[in-house]
């Protein structure tokens, strides 16, 4: 009981520290997964209070990597069959 706190209050004020840092960081992974690096790198510089609140919900319930890979393929997906479809309409 050095600086009035009990015995065990810096353990658990360091792993709540730890908790949120490690939820900013998976929101901040998925964050740069999603969008371009420096729109990303401006975003949290210019508007760190916000992004940081965006962060920490981005990596509490985001999508995981495997959900944004399947929606990327979908979109992928339906891209190309867009593309295809305008061929053919040009083609005619």
């Amino acid at each position: 009981m050095e600086d009035g706190l009990p015995a065990g209050a810096n353990f658990i004020i360091l792993l709540v520290v730890a908790v949120i840092i490690g939820i900013l960081w998976n929101g901040g992974v998925k964050m740069f997964y999603k969008h371009n690096t420096l729109l990303v790198v401006a975003y949290i510089i210019f508007l760190s209070p916000i992004a940081m609140i965006h962060l920490f919900f981005l990596g509490l319930f985001g999508d995981t990597k495997k959900q944004m890979m399947e929606k990327k393929v979908k979109e992928q997906a339906r891209f190309e069959t867009l593309v295809e479809e305008e061929k053919e309409n040009n083609k005619r």
